[in-house]
């Protein structure tokens, strides 16, 4: 028997049971239901969410699923809606790309990262969601940052102003653009 035919067997079971305890006096059981029938609406709406947030592929809008990976790419692009974003780069060069969650962390590790190339940029966004990122004591960083109730920490101390950059000069740096809402960015440096 499969999964859809348990499912219709069962529901009906329960409807039948409804019934009966209706029909003996027990329960009113259709007036019950009749004010409390929109949280069907939200069941179905939420079963939809899930299973379109399961389905989806490598690079696509995530719902209701956290993402773990390990990649060797030099570009990373993920996006999440409830749910977490764990991305760690393997590779030694990096050229950057966007994460972005809401209500949901984000955590970078590009420890293994020695160059930047390419477009040398990483874009993160959260709402409701912490970012940490954790980065090489020699990859040369910009770090700017907009946020709305939250900070930004570097090195566990809190990044004065918008804008951080590490010292030394270095003709290739990876700019990191952070914006968040109700959340922290923190840049482990190790």
């Amino acid at each position: 028997m499969s999964s859809s035919h348990v499912k219709w067997a069962i529901a009906l079971i329960v409807i039948g049971f409804l019934a009966l305890l209706n029909n003996l006096g027990v329960v009113s059981v259709w007036s019950f239901i009749w004010r409390l029938w929109p949280i069907l609406l939200i069941i179905w709406g939420i079963r939809q969410l899930r299973r379109r947030g399961t389905a989806s592929g490598k690079g696509g809008m995530k719902v209701f699923s956290d993402t773990v990976e390990t990649t060797d790419s030099p570009y990373i692009r993920r996006s999440s809606a409830f749910g977490d974003i764990s991305v760690r780069v393997e590779g030694a060069e990096f050229a950057g790309g966007s994460a972005s969650t809401v209500f949901g962390t984000v955590a970078i590790d590009i420890s293994a990262v020695r160059r930047v190339t390419g477009y040398g940029q990483l874009d993160v966004h959260t709402v409701f969601g912490d970012v940490t990122i954790n980065a090489p004591a020699d990859l040369p960083l910009e770090i700017s940052s907009s946020s709305v109730f939250g900070e930004v920490r570097t090195g566990g101390e809190k990044a004065g102003g918008k804008t951080w950059r590490s010292p030394g000069a270095a003709e290739r740096r990876l700019v990191i653009r952070c914006s968040q809402v109700f959340g922290d960015v923190t840049i482990i440096r190790a």
